[in-house]
Formats: C-alpha cells, structure tokens, sequence
C-alpha cells in the first residue's frame, strides 16, 4: 500500500517538477525572446559607455602611456567585440544554446577587467559604471541560463 501511495504522490507532482526544469533545445516563446533582446541591448549599451568612460579615465591616471593600460583598454575592447558577437548571434537564431558561446566570451572578457578594477581603483565613476556592467552581465548570464558568475 505504501508503495501505490508514493506512486500516486510522485504522479501528481511530476508535472510541476517538469515545469520547473530549464527547457534547453527548447525554442523560447515570444515573451522570453523579448526579455532577452532587452538584457543583450541594455548589456551592449552598458559595455559601450563603461569603455568610453575608462578610456578618459585611463587617459587621466598613472595608468597613461602603460602596458596595463594597453592590456585594460584590449580587455574592454574584447568586452565590446563579444557583446557585438552576442547581439548578432542572438538577433539571426534566437536560439539560447547557439548564443552561450558568446556570452561566455564576453564574461570572460568582464572578469579580466573586473581583476584589474578590484586592484586600482580608477576614476569613481568608472567604478560605478563598472558595477552595472557587471550586473548587466549577472542579468546575461541568467537569461542564458549559465552558472552565477563569481565576481
């Protein structure tokens, strides 16, 4: 008897574990396609004022006229490239599997800037710029169902 009991309580949750599971390979309806195409766009636009703001900014500090300035200015290039990557990856399948790839480019590109902005602290309101393209790319990373990233 106990056994047809957990058989019938297994049954009568499954399909509200289904429902919970990451529909992967699955194409994503039009309200998740959406809500993605709005987290790449304001990510890409975050990107873009952050590396025009550290430019100035590294123009101004010690950094000037350094390698580490050579190598931060690279990093927020390939930010910018892997979001462009992204975007247009995004914008011709609409397909969360093939995009992942890019997305995981332009964290790693985030997380080598990240290592040099936790080191020097740079103009304030670089640093402020710097945490919303972070959150921007937590918000990229979740739409694409990818790990937490760890900042």
């Amino acid at each position: 008897m106990k056994k047809y009991m957990s058989l019938a309580i297994a049954v009568a949750l499954l399909p509200g574990i289904l429902s919970a599971q990451p529909r992967r390979g699955i194409p994503p309806g039009p309200e998740r396609v959406g809500n993605i195409s709005r987290v790449i766009a304001d990510c890409e636009s975050r990107t873009n004022e952050f590396k025009r703001s550290l430019r100035a900014a590294l123009d101004r500090s010690s950094l000037n006229n350094t390698n580490r300035e050579d190598e931060l200015n690279r990093d927020a290039n390939r930010l910018e490239q892997a979001m462009n990557r992204v975007r247009e990856s995004w914008n011709l399948e609409h397909d969360p599997s093939r995009t992942r790839r890019p997305v995981g480019d332009a964290i790693a590109a985030g997380q080598s800037i990240n290592r040099t902005m936790i080191r020097r602290r740079l103009d304030p309101e670089v640093q402020r710029q710097w945490d919303i393209v972070r959150g921007e790319l937590n918000r990229l990373a979740e739409a694409f169902e990818l790990p937490k990233i760890r900042w």
